[in-house]
């Protein structure tokens, strides 16, 4: 029996064709409620989607300003400065006070409303390299019909298990993901190069940022003379690149910080540090807190 006709030139699936390199890292999703959410100038090394099932919640970036609303889905970029605050409240000089947890312990949603609390879906990511670097910025769409089911449906199994999420529960997450970001106009995809030997160096630092990251092992990546490669790295990216290589381990220490219960000589060891005390030597310097108080600020409590 014959399907088809293969082609003069052979099977089309033979033909060599270029993807890009998405490798989405979810980090966290939660459905909680709020009571306090007042934030200035906060940013996260980390892609964030945020969807309020009740009205009450404002951001602000670079003198925009959106309403949470049911109607719309918000997506803010790593490294993208935001402010927040619910409606009633003002934003604080600096810092950061939050006052919620999870939907479904105790109280239920129409009780946490009656009480001035806001009901918030949130979810964490990374996109990997290169397109965790795009410029900061808020993007905001409407939510269809079908997507609200989607997100109502998440928020109830949230709801109903914070830990092991089901497979049909993550694969909602993963659509909601894609379809947030495929939602980006393409002038906003301005990546850092497009340099295909310093690409390869970036994914490279991405996947082994636990290891030693010298000069002569990244030009080797990128197939270079050490100097010739230090010197196109810079003219890519803009920094040398340990300097690049110490700023990652500091955003993937502040990852871990914020989305795991990871002892911090562990953390240290993950992101390529020499020990606990070396950590909290740079992180301090380029964040102002400790490892500590970082975690202590941000880490979810629910």
């Amino acid at each position: 029996m014959k399907f088809f006709n293969v082609p003069e030139k052979g099977d089309p699936s033979n033909i060599p064709q270029l993807f890009s390199g998405l490798n989405i890292n979810l980090l966290c999703c939660r459905f909680w409620w709020l009571k306090n959410w007042e934030s200035r100038n906060m940013s996260f090394p980390y892609w964030r989607i945020y969807w309020n099932k009740s009205y009450g919640g404002i951001i602000s970036f670079a003198g925009k300003t959106i309403e949470l609303t049911p109607n719309q889905v918000i997506l803010i970029p790593p490294y993208t400065a935001f402010s927040s605050r619910l409606k009633e409240n003002t934003i604080p000089l600096s810092g950061y006070s939050l006052e919620g947890g999870r939907v479904g312990e105790g109280e239920t949603e129409t009780e946490l409303l009656s009480e001035g609390a806001v009901l918030h879906l949130f979810i964490h990511f990374n996109l990997g390299m290169p397109y965790d670097f795009i410029a900061p910025q808020l993007f905001s769409f409407e939510v269809s019909n079908d997507l609200r089911t989607d997100l109502e449906e998440l928020s109830f199994s949230l709801q109903q298990n914070k830990v092991q999420l089901s497979v049909q529960s993550s694969l909602l997450i993963y659509k909601i993901i894609i379809l947030a970001v495929s939602q980006i106009p393409k002038e906003f995809w301005n990546l850092a190069t497009t340099d295909q030997r310093i690409l390869n160096v970036l994914r490279d630092i991405e996947d082994h940022i636990s290891e030693e990251l010298t000069n002569k092992r990244l030009a080797q990546v990128a197939n270079m003379a050490v100097n010739s490669f230090a010197r196109v790295f810079k003219e890519e990216i803009g920094i040398p690149p340990q300097k690049f290589v110490r700023e990652r381990r500091v955003q993937k220490t502040s990852i871990l910080l914020h989305h795991t219960a990871e002892p911090i000589e562990e953390i240290a060891r993950l992101s390529g540090f020499c020990d606990r005390f070396h950590l909290a030597r740079v992180f301090k310097e380029v964040t102002s807190y400790s490892p500590a108080q970082y975690r202590k600020q941000f880490y979810p409590k629910s």
